[in-house]
């Protein structure tokens, strides 16, 4: 029978990881007078421990130099324990700062958890039916910026302006920075300046508007 043989932990390294634990500048208030009795608390935990897990294995039939050496097993999956804890920590921290992030309304359209960029988009077609250009074109881009929100090329806010949009994706490279001004313009005049969009004009901008979100949708198009 193979005989193994793991890295027993000495008294000498139990304290080296206390004291560094210690050393920390959280922990400064516990260097007083009381340093003697921390030093008994950390003999007896350490002795403690030994003992349990000598109990525990000797019911199995291990030696208790082995169950003694197992302690070192025990320390390594604490640690993995706890780093397994902060990751999912922070899973839910970047998930819960998401939520907060969510849009509530974009371009005096309300965004609720029903509105996505398809629904929106869905809209943009069924006023483009009714030969309602002017409202397909708001639809249509609203879609696109809560589609660009949501896969973080752009952070939205009630506040901003679409030349603040513009000017953000600008300083961060944004490939099709052109085609982006020519929604802007061409939704600034419409909306905005309340003007007439020619079937022309609309189908001009679904070919621009197609290169952006065909681009987000594929990955192709994504935040550096």
């Amino acid at each position: 029978m193979n005989s193994v043989t793991p890295t027993t932990p000495t008294k000498q390294q139990f304290d080296n990881i206390i004291n560094e634990i210690l050393s920390q500048p959280g922990y400064k208030h516990l260097k007083n007078p009381i340093t003697e009795m921390i030093d008994k608390a950390k003999q007896y935990i350490f002795e403690q421990l030994i003992k349990l897990l000598i109990k525990l294995f000797s019911g199995f039939g291990v030696a208790p130099a082995t169950a003694s050496s197992l302690s070192t097993v025990f320390i390594i999956a604490g640690i993995i324990v706890v780093a397994v804890l902060i990751i999912i920590i922070s899973i839910k921290i970047i998930k819960r700062k998401k939520k907060n992030r969510k849009v509530k309304e974009i371009l005096g359209e309300k965004i609720d958890d029903k509105t996505t960029p398809s629904s929106l988009r869905g809209k943009a077609e069924s006023f483009e039916r009714e030969g309602e250009l002017r409202k397909a074109v708001r639809y249509d881009f609203i879609a696109i910026l809560l589609l660009m929100h949501e896969n973080s090329l752009l952070y939205l806010d009630e506040a901003k302006t679409n030349e603040e949009n513009y000017r953000f994706l600008r300083e961060h490279k944004f490939i099709l920075l052109s085609t982006f001004h020519f929604l802007i313009n061409t939704f600034n005049s419409c909306w905005y300046g309340n003007k007439s969009c020619s079937p022309e004009m609309y189908e001009k901008w679904k070919r621009n508007i197609d290169d952006i979100w065909n681009g987000v949708i594929s990955g192709e198009i994504k935040n550096k």
